[in-house]
């Protein structure tokens, strides 16, 4: 049975550009977490999160991951989600089944493609929003520069949480702009300078503790605090953690971890989604409400297909209870299944739930035809949440086998990659009659 309540759910994807290291954070938070014994490594091939052969031999993530952990009586589900543009479907994915969005920055390259991307993705959906500047042990790094062009591309809202101390190799920790020390040595901002611009970005939010600072110039550190997540979800704020994710080092990521259990927004302080209810002239929109006595309304965020169980699908509850035991509707087919058990997914590794609530993400195995975007409820009378979109494959290429007799194996394993994939596409040319597949 499930010990925590929808309050104390955090769901965070990490995306941003490639070689930011946000696989490498990702197994790092699962050890400052204790939700793993042994730190996994990408360079070692024993990430938790990048399982698959081909990541392990390609060193960068392919597909999104799902991991999990309870931490300080949260509990926190982290999505990896790759950052090469070839797999933006599965970033994509991933930001569709969360509350807040971590974008990674490696602090030496800076701003990439998929920093703006994902940040502007991560806005269209509604999300919270904060950055994460990684790798800031490395050589060649110029911190207030970065912060510079990180506001001047995003936003006065982008203000810094914690500051490093001692830039570069000789990084040894972070300092709280919240509530910062008296004497900080190797900082190299103006911390009372940064505060300042973190209490705006909080009051922003809340008009009776914006009147306050206003009035008195002044607010309180718990005041601030508890208006953080409230700023966060409002977009008023958008935090930018410092930390090196480094297996030797792990410098700032017990504090961005701190911060997403104390800070993030739960599914109850997350901006509502609407659905569609009943059919014809009774078609009406309502609100999903994130309560466990509510109506089940989930949706499907992921599919795979596993070659030990065989077709999964992923997907998170917006609204009411789940359990294994009952019947699972599809409100696209209208066709009802047994799932056969939840699961809590680790990476590659399953175990079963007896029940979700609001803001879990789960799996369930062996459901045929069930794909990304569907809503699913008990009945069929459910409430329908909206199919995500996906951008269009523009690029495609004509297949064909080596050897006779071997078109429908091709077929099958690519129709199975455009399931997974929806930014890929399997067509038949109707004047060639080839098969073209489009990326």
């Amino acid at each position: 049975m499930v010990n925590y309540r929808v309050e104390d759910i955090r769901s965070v994807a990490l995306v941003g550009h490639e070689v930011a290291g946000k696989t490498s954070l990702a197994d790092a938070l699962l050890f400052k977490g204790k939700a793993v014994d042994r730190r996994g490594c990408v360079d070692e091939g024993t990430s938790v999160s990048d399982s698959d052969d081909e990541e392990k031999k390609q060193k960068y993530s392919i597909d999104s991951s799902l991991l999990h952990l309870d931490y300080q009586g949260k509990r926190i589900y982290l999505i990896d989600c790759p950052g090469k543009p070839d797999f933006v479907g599965q970033a994509l994915g991933g930001l569709n089944a969360v509350d807040t969005a971590l974008i990674v920055i490696s602090a030496p390259a800076g701003i990439q493609v998929n920093t703006r991307r994902m940040f502007s993705e991560a806005g269209r959906r509604g999300l919270a929003r904060g950055f994460v500047i990684n790798r800031l042990d490395s050589d060649n790094i110029h911190f207030e520069d970065l912060l510079k062009h990180i506001q001047e591309t995003f936003g006065k809202g982008c203000v810094l949480f914690n500051a490093p101390v001692n830039v570069g190799p000789h990084l040894s920790g972070v300092v709280s702009v919240l509530n910062p020390p008296d004497k900080a040595e190797g900082v190299p901002v103006d911390l009372l300078a940064a505060r300042s611009q973190l209490i705006d970005a909080i009051v922003e939010s809340d008009e009776t503790l914006m009147e306050k600072y206003l009035l008195e110039g002044t607010v309180g550190s718990e005041e601030l605090s508890a208006a953080l997540p409230k700023a966060l979800a409002a977009g008023t704020l958008i935090p930018i953690f410092c930390c090196a994710s480094k297996k030797d080092k792990d410098i700032g990521v017990q504090e961005l971890l701190d911060a997403i259990a104390k800070y993030f927004p739960s599914p109850k302080q997350a901006p509502k989604h609407k659905a569609t209810k009943g059919t014809g002239d009774k078609t009406e929109q309502e609100e999903v409400e994130a309560i466990d006595t509510g109506e089940f309304v989930g949706q499907v965020f992921k599919t795979l297909s596993d070659k030990f169980v065989g077709h999964m699908s992923f997907f998170r509850v917006y609204s009411g209870k789940v359990d294994g035991e009952h019947p699972i509707v599809n409100q696209r087919t209208g066709k009802s299944s047994r799932s056969g058990g939840l699961l809590l997914m680790q990476g590659k590794t399953q175990k079963p739930v007896h029940d979700a609530i609001p803001g879990d993400l789960v799996a369930v195995a062996k459901i045929e035809d069930l794909g990304i975007g569907d809503t699913l409820g008990t009945t069929n009378h459910a409430p329908r949440l909206p199919k995500p979109s996906y951008p269009n494959p523009m690029f495609g290429l004509a297949v064909e086998p080596k050897a006779r007799g071997d078109e429908q194996k091709i077929s099958g394993s690519l129709h199975k990659i455009s399931d997974e994939d929806p930014t890929f596409k399997v067509t038949r040319d109707t004047q060639t009659h080839e098969m073209v597949m489009t990326a």
